[in-house]
This record gives C-alpha cells, sequence and structure tokens, in this order.
C-alpha cells in the first residue's frame, strides 16, 4: 500500500519539479496536471526533466481558473489514472506544486497504512455551515 500524490500545477515549474523528485524519490507514485494556460515550451521542459522517473505521470491539460469545475475535471482525471496506473495505490493526495506534507512522507504512509478504509475528505452541508459566499469573497 501507497501513496498517490496528484499535483495541479500553473506556476512556479521549477519548484514543482522539486516537489514531485521528493515524492516520487519517497516510494509515492506523482500525476501531474498542468495547466493549459502554460505555455507549451515550459510544459514540454518540465515534462522532459522528469521523463527518467518511473513513477511519475502527466494528465490531460485543461484550462482551470479558480473556483471552476475546471479543477473538478483535472484533479478527477489525474486521480483516475492514478488508480489505472498504479494498483499500490489505496490512497489519493491531492496536492499543488508546492505543497509539501508536515510530517515525514513515511509518517504520512504509516498513518494512512493503520486507516485503509477511512476517506480524508471534506464535506458539510451547505445550508448548515457558518460561511457563506459573497461576490467571490467567502466570509462568515
Amino acid at each position: 500500500m501507497t501513496v498517490g500524490i496528484v499535483m495541479l500545477v500553473h506556476e512556479a515549474l521549477d519548484r514543482a519539479e522539486q516537489v514531485a523528485r521528493h515524492w516520487s524519490g519517497n516510494g509515492c507514485p506523482v500525476v501531474i496536471h498542468v495547466d493549459k494556460q502554460v505555455p507549451t515550451k515550459a510544459h514540454t521542459a518540465f515534462v522532459q526533466n522528469l521523463s527518467e522517473l518511473h513513477n511519475v505521470r502527466f494528465s490531460k491539460r485543461f484550462r482551470c481558473e479558480w473556483g471552476t469545475w475546471s479543477l473538478v475535471a483535472a484533479s478527477q482525471l489525474a486521480s483516475e489514472m492514478m488508480l489505472a496506473d498504479f494498483a499500490e495505490v489505496r490512497h489519493v493526495y491531492l496536492a499543488s506544486g508546492s505543497c509539501l506534507s508536515l510530517r515525514p512522507i513515511k509518517e504520512l504512509k504509516q498513518y494512512l497504512a493503520e486507516r485503509p478504509q477511512t476517506n480524508f475528505i471534506e464535506s458539510v452541508v451547505v445550508s448548515r455551515r457558518w460561511w457563506k459566499f459573497e461576490g467571490g469573497v467567502i466570509s462568515g
């Protein structure tokens, strides 16, 4: 059992490369979605820079905007690719191109292995939530 990392990347590709290498080097398969707004030349170089890593894949690119369904589509497609390509993955961790876990990856894997049937997805009943969305800003 391991954790697979889905990365959503749109800028700082040099930093995203370091992050992908960190996850990959610690035995975590990585599937990366690169926003379609990233220029083709930069995307091609990014893919080439990570091409020697056997446990890194790239998913179909979508143009993503904050708060739109394109982010859901990018996350879902990359997660489906993760589960299809890496049978050993039991949990999928969604991250940006600059996110690292606060705890060592070994501890994250152990924690998740001890909870094989647990989903760590926040969900709420909107009508019971204290916050509201007004004009592009979340307020409470």
